[in-house]
């Protein structure tokens, strides 16, 4: 049976996911002849129907429905995003994302060092993803759209959470939630990468936990799947940091010091082309990912964060605990760090127009955010009461 009560962490989670779509909705609801507010209100309307109604009805569905219906929305899903990729011009958007890698892989064709590739909306932009990024990614460029890896990670999320949950129930409450929130149709309609990138990580991280794979018995295996993700990009180390440094410190010394130094050495190998690309100018100190990645840094949130992450990462004790824990560690690192660009610059600063305020960034979250919510509707949800020993 399922539960009709739910809890003070359920509650959170469900605001979290509120005002991250809702900063979504109020920036991007200005820019249409409708007000933000009044399209605010239709939203939580929409939202705490559909889970009422989910939550009453869930029980009555049998799996095979589920799996008709997971299909279907699946269906509907991809057909939505490509004809949005077909109507919209990636040129017409003033966002970026999906040029800094394509652009990157036109000047990498060309011989040209792509780290100093401009995107097509600045000339100052440049690449900041790292290597493995555009290999993953290189598949996409080929087919001739960014746009269609949307599709691919989509299949992904959806694949990852089967493979751990093994109910349809769950992947169709994904793809509703999905639906539902504007922040996954903004990345769908500027063609962006970042949630894209947290739902690899995500995926990787269920892997390692769908396989009980350690750092201590797939040792090398664990160095190269760590580095796959730490060429990614620096802030998909974020959830990676959370699930293993308790395990890690665990560890004895030897191993210790030989994990962080096999992942820096995996980092190494994938940049040194770019590294030894010119060595009469050394183009890649000129220009490098390092630079876009770490320019609106805060020395004062990085330690406060730190501090957070070692505790969240002793906090957890199963994979649903770890989940909400990750989403409300990103979306508390990323309003931080938008806010401190804020009280940095209060006489400029435009939440509709400063390029600098990214609110992209809470998309990060959405992964962890979506599979806590759909362990609303199942009591008795196996894993939920795996000890931490079991996971990694």
């Amino acid at each position: 049976m399922i539960n009709s009560s739910i809890s003070k962490k359920q509650v959170f989670i469900i605001l979290i996911y509120i005002a991250i779509n809702s900063l979504f909705i109020y920036k991007y609801g200005l820019r249409t002849p409708f007000s933000p507010i009044a399209i605010f209100v239709v939203y939580l309307l929409v939202i705490i129907t559909s889970i009422y109604l989910f939550k009453k009805f869930s029980s009555f569905l049998s799996e095979i429905t589920y799996k008709r219906l997971t299909w279907f929305a699946l269906t509907l899903v991809i057909a939505c995003i490509g004809f949005l990729i077909y109507k919209i011009d990636p040129l017409s958007v003033r966002v970026d994302r999906w040029s800094a890698v394509s652009y990157f892989l036109d000047a990498l064709f060309q011989s040209k060092y792509p780290y100093a590739a401009h995107t097509h909306v600045s000339t100052t932009n440049f690449p900041s993803p790292f290597p493995i990024w555009y290999v993953i990614n290189l598949p996409f460029y080929l087919l001739g759209d960014m746009g269609y890896g949307l599709i691919f990670f989509l299949f992904l999320y959806l694949y990852a959470i089967k493979m751990v949950f093994n109910s349809y129930k769950y992947v169709f409450m994904s793809i509703l939630l999905l639906v539902l929130s504007p922040a996954y149709w903004w990345e769908v309609l500027v063609r962006s990468d970042s949630l894209s990138n947290g739902i690899l990580v995500f995926a990787i991280l269920l892997l390692i936990y769908k396989k009980k794979f350690t750092i201590e018995k797939q040792f090398i295996l664990m160095i190269v799947l760590c580095g796959i993700i730490a060429c990614t990009r620096l802030s998909a180390v974020i959830p990676v940091v959370l699930f293993l440094f308790r395990p890690y410190i665990g560890l004895n010394l030897k191993m210790k010091i030989l994990f962080p130094i096999g992942i820096i050495v995996f980092m190494l190998l994938c940049f040194a082309p770019f590294i030894f690309w010119d060595t009469n100018t050394w183009v890649f100190f000129e220009r490098n990912p390092f630079m876009s990645q770490t320019s609106v840094g805060n020395v004062y949130i990085l330690i406060a964060m730190v501090a957070l992450g070692i505790y969240v990462s002793f906090r957890w004790k199963n994979l649903i605990d770890f989940n909400y824990f990750t989403a409300i560690f990103i979306f508390i690192f990323i309003s931080l760090s938008q806010l401190s660009l804020i009280f940095n610059n209060p006489e400029s600063f435009s939440f509709t127009t400063d390029s600098n305020v990214d609110i992209s960034y809470f998309t990060l979250s959405l992964p962890y955010l979506i599979v806590y919510f759909t362990t609303f509707f199942e009591d008795n949800y196996q894993s939920e009461k795996t000890d931490y020993q079991n996971l990694v």
